[in-house]
This record gives structure tokens, C-alpha cells and sequence, in this order.
């Protein structure tokens, strides 16, 4: 019984030890990036989609000012020039992430990402034709733009150019 205990008790001791050793040698203070602290929109359109979630008859102003924005998506482009966009599935059904500012995009991700800088018109055009677009996922400027909207935004440049 007296062995078990002394056992019990160096083997708690080590196991302390240890355990601050590698506290100490990730220094997770250190080794955690702080995500800046971007809560206000950091552009019209982003001003816009957040008006829009409490007036959905602000919507147009959003397609507006979103077809003359740029946007910026994880994905590569290949020499050939070929888009190769990252997606997510969601209920089986691909969900293309894209983001209306670098400021959102480094919120949304947890490790380095390959992005790319895009024009609206070309990236819609680029997505297969049964995705769904999400602006901003997780954020307060989010807008899911359903293949029916995508769409529409699309018809909507063919009548301003």
C-alpha cells in the first residue's frame, strides 16, 4: 500500500513537471493570433448588407453595389488561368464562401488560406450553376445568395453594360 502511494505521488509529481514544460515551450499566448477587432463594415456593400438584414427592400441596393465590387475567395487560379474555387458541402449541396472585404475573409479563417482578389461578374460566372453563394459567412455582413438570386444579379449586368 505504501509503495502504491509513493508511486502515485512521484507519478503526479513527473506528470506536473511535464505538463509545464510543454505550457511553457507552446507559449500559447504567443503562438495564438489575435483576430483584429474589425466589427464595423469596412465598405458600402458591407453597409448595405447589414441594412438590408432588418430591410429586405434594401436588397436591390445590395445587387447594385455588389456587381461593381470586388470580392475575394479561397481558391487558385491555375497558369492556364482556370478559377479552382474552394467550397463547403451543406446538405450535400456545394456552398462557395466568398468574402466582401480582407477584414472578414481573416475573421473566417483559422489557418493560412490561398484567396484570391475577383471581380463580382467573373466570379459568378465561374461557379457551377447548382452552388449557392454565402457573403461573409459567420459574420454580422452575411448574405446567403441562393441559384435563383445568383441568377438574377447576373441579368442584372447584362442591363447595365
Amino acid at each position: 500500500m505504501e509503495f502504491n502511494l509513493k508511486f502515485l505521488t512521484l507519478f503526479l509529481f513527473v506528470t506536473a513537471i511535464l505538463a509545464g514544460i510543454i505550457f511553457l515551450l507552446k507559449r500559447p499566448w504567443k503562438s495564438r493570433k489575435r483576430k483584429p477587432d474589425l466589427s464595423g463594415p469596412a465598405n458600402d456593400l458591407e453597409t448595405a448588407i447589414f441594412l438590408a438584414a432588418a430591410n429586405p427592400f434594401q436588397l436591390t441596393d445590395v445587387y447594385s453595389l455588389l456587381i461593381r465590387s470586388r470580392l475575394f475567395v479561397m481558391g487558385s487560379i491555375s497558369p492556364d488561368r482556370k478559377i479552382a474555387l474552394k467550397h463547403w458541402k451543406v446538405d450535400e449541396k456545394p456552398l462557395i464562401p466568398a468574402f466582401t472585404s480582407v477584414e472578414r475573409l481573416r475573421e473566417a479563417i483559422t489557418h493560412e488560406e490561398h484567396y484570391i482578389e475577383i471581380d463580382t461578374v467573373t466570379f459568378l460566372k465561374s461557379i457551377p450553376g447548382d452552388s449557392d453563394v454565402v457573403l461573409n459567412p459567420n459574420s454580422r455582413f452575411a448574405l446567403e445568395l441562393k441559384h435563383g438570386e445568383i441568377v438574377k444579379v447576373l441579368e442584372e449586368t447584362n442591363h447595365q453594360y
